[in-house]
């Protein structure tokens, strides 16, 4: 896996440098440098204390570098990933291999051993906290119905609530664990679910589950899921299940067709068969700077026609604005919201609902990394102008108030803070280059001292050669 090196780490010449000798230099010439460093550095050669320090450091440095641009494979490795490659376990038990391409294929293959034995130590936690707020009192109470009521505070409650959490545990290369739950109340009535998959991949081109599930709302489930890629540019996803409860069991499947219409469109057909029996198609464009949605949907209860659109701006934020419509017979109902980045791991956006006979609400979400926390607030049962212009122009104010007291001091602080850890490892290895290279001149400086000494006191002896 090559591409996970650096280029930094690849192109790595320190022990060139250090035996002070080209890159394509002859085991003749790498020997030679390191003879002469040797006779240079050599601890025994100094007799001040800290001058035998420098050039027992510098003596060990050759050592090393010599060691390896010696042995023909150490130095493929060296010359191909830099210093991590030759850090890699397992080069010990490989045969012996001249060839570059030969040196990376190994490489490679005990990269992706490492990475397998890093993939049982792995989960991928994700959740999602739900809190649903009734704040109708704020808009309605103003109403005629409300003539009489005495002015006071607005009553806000809490009337939903849902806690969802799954995690993956890699049994083997194959094989996945899947374990998920969630946690849900409704107007004082709760309950909860857990649910546990095994996932095998069967191919490159597919793969099962199979999932077993209990709650005390809807009872045991027994269900299995396939994947399977039909053609490079189709794919098909069964699902089918059993949910067991008190009126009996009620078997379920569903199925979706899927195929690339060109470089950025997908084309999805869905058949549902069971308690919420359905047909669907969409068409799905994502393109670098926009996002587009249209489906139609026959089935019981729920009949309809959507179109929604996203435009991604190309901004450092990764900002972007959406609009929906949704109309069946259930009502209709148009959205309008946005969202943005506001630090490396988190996304805030937030969503105008507008519907007949739905009302107004308006829904904030918060992504940081794999957790999502979302927060529905319904606002009013009507249609009115002051409850769409408060969900419109509030979340705007309020964000823009955070950005400017919270969000922005405390990014500005954090990239002073790698800025600085940068600074101060660059200072760290720039003094460390100048204390070897001049650590390198004044053991020079002393053998340069001691040849001229040996040569004034081999004249003063033989004056006359």
């Amino acid at each position: 896996m090559a591409s996970a090196l650096d280029d930094d780490e690849i192109c790595n010449d320190d022990y060139y440098s250090l035996l002070n000798v080209r890159r394509e230099a002859t085991q003749e010439e790498l020997k030679a440098a390191y003879r002469r460093l040797c006779m240079l550095y050599h601890p025994d050669k100094h007799r001040d204390a800290e001058l035998k320090r420098q050039a027992e450091t510098l003596f060990n440095l050759v050592h090393e570098a010599y060691e390896v641009l010696s042995d023909p494979q150490a130095r493929a490795i060296y010359d191909i990933y830099g210093k991590r490659g030759l850090d890699v376990e397992g080069w010990e038990v490989v045969e012996r291999k001249r060839s570059p391409a030969e040196i990376r294929e190994e490489f490679e293959r005990l990269q992706r051993e490492r990475e397998e034995r890093r993939l049982q130590q792995r989960t991928n936690p994700k959740g999602t906290i739900s809190v649903g707020i009734d704040g109708t009192d704020l808009f309605d109470r103003y109403e005629e119905d409300y003539e009489d009521m005495v002015g006071g505070i607005p009553h806000i409650e809490i009337n939903r609530m849902q806690i969802s959490q799954s995690i993956e545990a890699p049994l083997t290369t194959k094989d996945t664990a899947i374990l998920s739950g969630s946690l849900s109340t409704h107007n004082g009535n709760g309950g909860g679910t857990i649910n546990l998959a095994l996932r095998r991949v069967t191919s490159a081109k597919g793969w099962g589950e199979v999932e077993l599930g209990a709650g005390d709302t809807h009872g045991p489930l027994l269900g299995m899921k396939i994947f399977r890629n039909l053609t490079p540019r189709c794919f098909v996803t069964t699902q089918c299940g059993l949910q067991f409860s008190s009126r009996g069991v009620r078997p379920g499947v569903t199925t979706v067709l899927a195929r690339h219409l060109d470089k950025n469109t997908m084309g999805y057909l869905q058949w549902r068969w069971g308690i919420h029996s359905s047909m669907n198609t969409s068409i799905v464009r994502d393109t670098k700077s926009s996002h587009l949605t249209l489906a139609v949907q026959l089935g019981i209860p729920q009949t309809f026609m959507m179109m929604s659109y996203q435009y991604k701006f190309q901004d450092e934020d990764q900002t972007k604005i959406k609009g929906s419509v949704k109309s069946g017979f259930f009502g209709t109902v148009v959205e309008y919201g946005a969202e943005r980045k506001i630090s490396r791991h988190s996304v805030v956006g937030a969503t105008v609902s507008i519907g007949v006979p739905q009302g107004v609400s308006l829904k904030i979400k918060l992504n940081r990394a794999s957790q999502t926390y979302f927060f529905p607030i319904h606002l009013t049962d009507q249609l009115l102008p002051s409850a769409v212009f408060y969900a419109t122009v509030g979340p705007l104010v309020f964000y823009l108030a955070i950005q400017q007291l919270i969000i922005r001091p405390y990014v500005r602080a954090q990239k002073e803070q790698e800025l600085e850890k940068q600074r101060e490892s660059s200072a760290s290895n720039i003094a460390k280059k100048k204390q070897e290279a001049e650590a390198a001149v004044l053991l020079m400086q002393e053998s340069v001292r001691r040849i001229i000494e040996a040569e004034e006191s081999r004249m003063a002896t033989y004056p006359h050669q």
